[in-house]
């Protein structure tokens, strides 16, 4: 992400005789937002009172980060650790870190790793991480949204990872007439973060910590009542992929648990697989936090 301001489809429209970026990442500097304020259809989020401090006694904020700090103007990996600042469904957050190359990755790919410090996650009821990136709808029918998918994977050493099973069911022909549909629609999409727009703000007490691992159902569809991609150990998807998992590292995860958890951006790992949408402008996946249900002492 290279600027303060996500733009909606109207406001793209208004604002390109002044030169922004038409794109999901907009170019860095482009405009203040605090000078924009009245301008008709313009939708952003504000970090000025986020994150705040973390009040939520049964949701563990991941707080250690082993990632790249780059120069990017979301380059920062202590934003994937300081709250969660969610923008809503039609609107990204500033409070974010936009993956970068580094040791922990594979290859070329960009990720970052976080862990809780001193404890280790542990398999909980239901949802047991939530993973929070930067999702957002361009439009109210939930249909047409910007998307950079993530790849999660837990791991007890470091080194072994185990995760669920991240596919991409759309059309992967850029050429095609239908493909920028195709890669905005969240339904062709599964086991993945980045999917779902954030709705929790660490600066507010409307959530509770249960409520963070519960679904709702209304106009939007069913998702977690913050926001955010769930991710549970006792999926049948989990230990379907991963380098090292195998069916003992699998239940050992289950049964007692993880240490770190690895983002890794879709496309950096198989653009042919998880193609992303012209208007993603630096093609990297964008980190708000992740967050456990219960953890445990190492």
């Amino acid at each position: 992400m290279n600027n303060a301001i996500k733009w909606t489809a109207l406001s793209l429209a208004l604002l390109a005789s002044v030169g922004c970026r038409l794109s999901g990442k907009e170019s860095a500097g482009a405009l203040d937002p605090g000078s924009v304020l009245g301008l008709a259809g313009l939708e952003f989020s504000s970090s000025a009172s986020c994150p705040g401090s973390w009040s939520f006694t049964n949701a563990y904020l991941a707080d250690v980060a082993v990632a790249t700090k780059s120069t990017l103007t979301y380059g920062d990996p202590a934003k994937a650790t300081n709250g969660i600042c969610g923008g809503g469904w039609t609107a990204g957050s500033t409070d974010v870190y936009s993956l970068a190359n580094n040791a922990v990755c594979e290859g070329a790919e960009t990720c970052m790793r976080l862990e809780w410090k001193d404890k280790r996650v542990l398999n909980a009821t239901g949802v047991d991480l939530v993973v929070y990136e930067n999702a957002f709808d361009y439009s109210s029918t939930g249909t047409n949204r910007f998307l950079e998918p993530v790849i999660v994977e837990v791991s007890e050493d470091g080194t072994s990872w185990c995760g669920w099973n991240p596919a991409y069911s759309g059309i992967t022909n850029t050429s095609d007439p239908s493909f920028e549909s195709s890669v905005r629609f969240p339904g062709n999409y599964s086991d993945l973060a980045g999917i779902t727009p954030v709705l929790l703000r660490s600066n507010e007490t409307r959530l509770s910590s249960a409520d963070l691992f519960t679904l709702t159902t209304d106009s939007h569809g069913t998702y977690l009542k913050g926001g955010g991609d769930g991710f549970d150990l006792d999926d049948a998807d989990f230990g379907s992929s991963g380098n090292g998992c195998n069916t003992t590292l699998r239940d050992a995860i289950r049964s007692g648990g993880f240490v770190y958890v690895r983002l890794t951006t879709a496309y950096s790992r198989s653009s042919a697989s998880f193609p992303l949408s012209n208007g993603s402008f630096d093609q990297t996946g964008d980190i708000d936090g992740v967050i456990a249900q219960q953890t445990g002492a190492r």
